[in-house]
């Protein structure tokens, strides 16, 4: 009985022995895996920021083209109402 038992408990610390060793490269794969998840997502994030930046400066550079357009066409008119708008802040204010 002793034999056998022997030989039993040194199959199960194989076993166990071969599991932790799966379970380290298992572990290693996982976070391998992740980073370069991840590295893939920085990436993208990168390429949206820059493109969304790209973006917005290009549409605040023809609003800005626009207004100037419009005020080189209609330059009393837009007097007129940077002026109006000046006297309703003005009031504004001075209600306080």
């Amino acid at each position: 009985m002793t034999t056998n038992y022997n030989e039993e408990m040194s199959a199960v610390k194989s076993d166990l022995q071969r599991l932790k060793e799966d379970i380290t490269k298992l572990t290693k794969s996982a976070a391998n895996d992740a980073q370069v998840n991840a590295s893939a997502f920085s990436a993208k994030a990168k390429d949206k920021v820059k493109l969304a930046s790209k973006r917005t400066k290009e549409m605040s550079m023809q609003g800005r083209d626009r207004a100037h357009e419009t005020v080189a066409a209609n330059p009393l008119v837009s007097i007129a109402a940077t002026a109006g708008i000046a006297l309703i802040i003005g009031a504004l204010i001075a209600r306080r």
